[in-house]
């Protein structure tokens, strides 16, 4: 058993970008089927890696220019047709959005999708849902951001409290 050959297996690679993206040079210039490495390429510059710092500062974009969003480059067309702006991801955004679900689901507020309708378990949820919020972003806020989530917890609560108590 010792006298055994152990197999050698060989690893070509066929793709045709790098990692970073940028296209590979013509596969006239790499091995084939062949052992050797292509004349003049050692075998360490057939191995392929993660792209490091330096592939990461050539995508990052020139400082003298905003950077893009990340809806890419078609987002400049839908802005030229008129097409209504997001507005800026925050957690202000995010604790208003959830809000205002929350006082849909209290009955406070008139669903889009016609009608009011009282869902205490749902309202219940999304209240919950900023509790942990709160909770898990704890002494990492702003002092605006920390007051407002209070201030709309405490305010949505009593909401809830105030609808559970009439029905």
């Amino acid at each position: 058993m010792a006298d055994e050959k152990e197999p050698v297996f060989k690893v070509s690679d066929r793709r045709q970008f790098n990692p970073d993206g940028t296209p590979r040079e013509s596969s006239e210039g790499q091995p084939s089927s062949d052992d050797s490495p292509a004349p003049g390429q050692s075998e360490a510059a057939r191995i392929i890696s993660f792209p490091g710092e330096k592939a990461k500062d050539r995508a990052a974009p020139p400082k003298n220019r905003p950077p893009q969003s990340a809806a890419g480059p078609g987002s400049q067309q839908a802005r030229d047709n008129n097409a209504p702006q997001l507005p800026e991801a925050s957690l202000e955004g995010l604790v208003n959005m959830l809000a205002v679900e929350a006082v849909m689901h209290l009955g406070l507020l008139e669903n889009p999708m016609g009608g009011r309708s009282i869902d205490l378990e749902a309202a219940r949820h999304v209240i919950d849902m900023l509790g942990v919020v709160q909770n898990k972003t704890q002494g990492n806020l702003t002092a605006d951001e920390a007051e407002l989530l209070s201030n709309v917890l405490s305010d949505l609560r009593m909401q809830f409290v105030a609808v559970s108590r009439s029905r």
